[in-house]
């Protein structure tokens, strides 16, 4: 960092791992003329006027600021308060307004009790009576019937149902003689039904069978047949390979034979073209 004081320089420097220290620059000898001077001193000039005139738009503006946050604050607390008043205002008139309906419904209530308490002592009082004399009637007639005319009754009736039970009785044991004797013969038509369906599956089971075996030799005959002339004709077939592949041997023993003479006079009229050659054409 470096400061200039009336030609003069302040220079900040550190060594390495150093304390900052200020060194003092000497100035030039003489101050050299710029073009740029007079311009740095009209800018600087500007600047400071500007400086002043922002400073006071921005003071101007701050106050103003200022002002409109403390109109604000002044709503807020307006606002606060009323909105206060309103909800103090709001509780009384809703515990007023739960009152009424506290009072009206209990009003209405008793209203309705006293209703049920009137109708229901009216109904008590004029309804139930007959009911309870006649039921009272009916429980002593009811006593009547089971404690005196039911044992009279059953007294009186004692032998003629005691003869109908005996004759039920019998009548039952003839009736069950002959259920036990129909489902005897049913038993004995079921064992019979039985026994015959079991023969005719049997005999059924032997039909299938021995109509399944003469179908299989009847298709087994043909098939043999055809296996005997298939078996006569491979026969043939295989003779005739044997045959041939004989004959092919022959020919590849005789051929090689053939070209074993052909090779030997081949090499031995080479023999004799060469030695005639040499006699003939050789060197003197």
């Amino acid at each position: 960092m470096t400061e200039r004081f009336a030609g003069s320089s302040l220079r900040r420097v550190a060594p390495p791992g150093g304390t900052t220290q200020t060194i003092t620059k000497a100035p030039p000898r003489e101050i050299l003329d710029s073009k740029r001077i007079p311009i740095m001193e009209t800018v600087e000039t500007e600047l400071h006027y500007q400086e002043g005139i922002l400073d006071e738009g921005t003071r101007r503006r701050n106050r103003e600021f200022k002002r409109r946050m403390d109109a604000v604050q002044e709503r807020q607390t307006a606002w606060s308060e009323r909105l206060g008043k309103e909800e103090r205002e709001r509780d009384l008139e809703h515990d007023h307004v739960m009152k009424n309906i506290e009072d009206l419904f209990n009003t209405t209530v008793k209203g309705i009790w006293d209703k049920i308490e009137e109708d229901f002592s009216v109904f008590h009082r004029v309804h139930i009576p007959p009911l309870e004399e006649r039921m009272k009637v009916q429980e002593e007639d009811f006593e009547y019937f089971v404690y005196t005319t039911v044992p009279r009754l059953i007294d009186e009736c004692t032998e003629t149902i005691a003869r109908r039970v005996e004759k039920a009785r019998e009548t039952f044991i003839i009736e069950n003689t002959k259920v036990s004797k129909r489902e005897e013969k049913i038993v004995a038509r079921f064992e019979r039904h039985v026994g015959k369906t079991l023969q005719g599956m049997e005999d059924e089971n032997a039909t299938r069978v021995s109509k399944l075996r003469l179908l299989t030799e009847e298709i087994d005959v043909p098939e043999r047949v055809d296996e005997r002339e298939e078996e006569v004709r491979i026969t043939k077939i295989m003779r005739e390979l044997i045959e041939v592949r004989r004959m092919i041997k022959e020919e590849k023993e005789e051929r090689a034979t053939e070209d074993g003479v052909v090779l030997d006079q081949m090499l031995a009229t080479q023999e004799k073209l060469q030695k005639s050659v040499l006699e003939n054409f050789g060197a003197e």
